[in-house]
């Protein structure tokens, strides 16, 4: 396993960047989303052999789920039960990952959600000043209903199993990992009017018996687990246990946060409720061969805010891969 991002394009001063502070893996976010084809193959070719010169291995996509509906919406239409469009975003999609493998690129990273990711004012300020993405149920509103007719469990699943039938059989042939981040963060059923059923390690465990296949995983966030559960410190560890030994986790989100289901602050990797030690113990036990992001990071009021903050998580993840993989050997 290795230090890995999905924050930096592909310009000079962001890869010498990443090479600066032993970043040699990314995900890319910014590429030209066109709506006839789906992507360019010489641009993702051409943004590849440019990280290539850098030292650095592209070594996964993101599909723009937010730009595919027509309409506008933030929600795909097939997530919204609607096929008539909702075929011709899954025919984009399949091109998409066609266009992955014509490039090289052996991975890519979707979500499957219904509902917007949700949260609320971040207060209070955090160490240093520090400004914290929150979440808090009771702050919220949850009785505006999202669509006009409630989104059941199994009207949820339906879909997300619709699309899956159709797209994993293609990642298969063209041998693409495909990691589903989960919905962030885990509600209530019924929230506005949504069942939303992958919030949490419950729907991940239903999810990857859907359409079974080794290209068939997920994008395991370690802050939606969390934020999905009682007792993070220790259902954690165990949640990476039961997906790690499947073969299922593509992609690592490495963060942590203060607080836990309903309510929560998305807090530096040090001060949170997680032991994340622990965590990249449990990685390295089931065989995690992949990247661990950041993910998210707090913002602050200096300038370049958030390049001091990646640069702090990089180098935590460093930190911390080296850490169990010098453990592992001691004991071998």
């Amino acid at each position: 396993m290795h230090v890995g991002t999905q924050q930096f394009n592909t310009s000079d001063e962001d890869l010498e960047y990443l090479a600066r502070h032993g970043v040699f893996n990314k995900n890319e976010n910014f590429i030209a989303f066109h709506r006839e084809y789906g992507w360019d193959v010489e641009e993702l070719v051409a943004k590849k052999e440019k990280c290539a010169r850098f030292g650095i291995n592209m070594e996964m996509v993101a599909l723009p789920m937010a730009q595919f509906n027509v309409n506008g919406e933030a929600v795909p239409n097939f997530m919204m039960g609607n096929y008539e469009e909702g075929d011709k975003e899954i025919d984009l999609v399949i091109n998409m990952v066609r266009q992955a493998a014509e490039a090289g690129i052996p991975a890519i990273k979707y979500y499957l959600c219904a509902l917007e990711n949700q949260r609320t004012e971040s207060t209070p300020p955090g160490r240093g000043g520090s400004i914290y993405s929150t979440w808090d149920l009771e702050k919220a509103d949850a009785d505006t209903p999202r669509y006009d007719r409630p989104v059941t469990a199994e009207e949820n699943w339906r879909r997300i199993t619709y699309f899956l039938e159709r797209v994993i059989p293609v990642a298969t042939e063209c041998k693409i990992r495909m990691a589903c981040h989960p919905c962030d963060p885990w509600l209530p059923p019924g929230y506005r009017g949504v069942d939303r059923v992958m919030g949490g390690f419950d729907g991940f465990k239903h999810f990857i018996e859907i359409c079974p296949s080794p290209y068939h995983g997920v994008n395991l966030c370690l802050g939606c687990m969390a934020e999905s559960v009682e007792d993070p410190l220790n259902e954690v560890p165990e949640i990476i246990r039961y997906l790690g030994s499947r073969d299922k986790i593509f992609l690592c989100h490495f963060r942590n946060i203060v607080g836990k289901r309903n309510k929560f602050q998305e807090v530096w990797p040090d001060e949170g409720v997680m032991n994340m030690h622990r965590n990249m113990q449990a990685l390295k036990e089931v065989g995690y061969q992949h990247m661990c992001v950041p993910d998210h990071a707090p913002g602050h009021k200096d300038p370049h805010s958030m390049r001091q903050a990646w640069a702090y998580e990089f180098g935590y993840i460093q930190a911390m891969i080296q850490a169990v993989m010098d453990e592992n050997g001691a004991r071998a």
